[in-house]
């Protein structure tokens, strides 16, 4: 499980990094998965975005340092649904937008792959 832990640290690694992007350049962020031009309202909710992906990542986050698997697994199993949210939306603003832009097709896979390793977690630390 150390392995799937450490996936689950690099998730939280590039969850801010990502969120730190979203916060400051939102504009910046949001053009990478339309060309369409977006109002001025909609590069807010960017910067939204941004403040919840935060907050989920310092949540993983404490999780994984509490070191045990009773407060880790709520949270990932939780993440496992935003998985399966996330894969949805991102096949609906890449037909809705008329293209699969990079950034959504790395979104859609990564959330996949991100869903693979939770599920495997989940399954392999059931209580007994």
């Amino acid at each position: 499980m150390r392995t799937v832990r450490a996936v689950f640290y690099v998730e939280v690694i590039t969850n801010l990094g990502s969120a730190i992007f979203a916060l400051f350049f939102p504009a910046a962020f949001l053009a990478q998965f339309t060309s369409e031009p977006l109002p001025v309202a909609a590069v807010e909710f960017g910067r939204w975005y941004a403040v919840l992906l935060v907050v989920l990542s310092l949540v993983l986050w404490t999780a994984l340092r509490d070191g045990t698997d009773r407060f880790l697994r709520p949270v990932i199993a939780a993440y496992l649904l935003g998985d399966a949210l996330q894969i949805a939306v991102a096949l609906r603003l890449g037909s809705a937008a008329g293209a699969f832009t990079f950034a959504i097709h790395a979104a859609i896979w990564t959330s996949v792959l991100y869903a693979c390793a939770r599920v495997y977690y989940l399954l392999g630390t059931r209580p007994r």
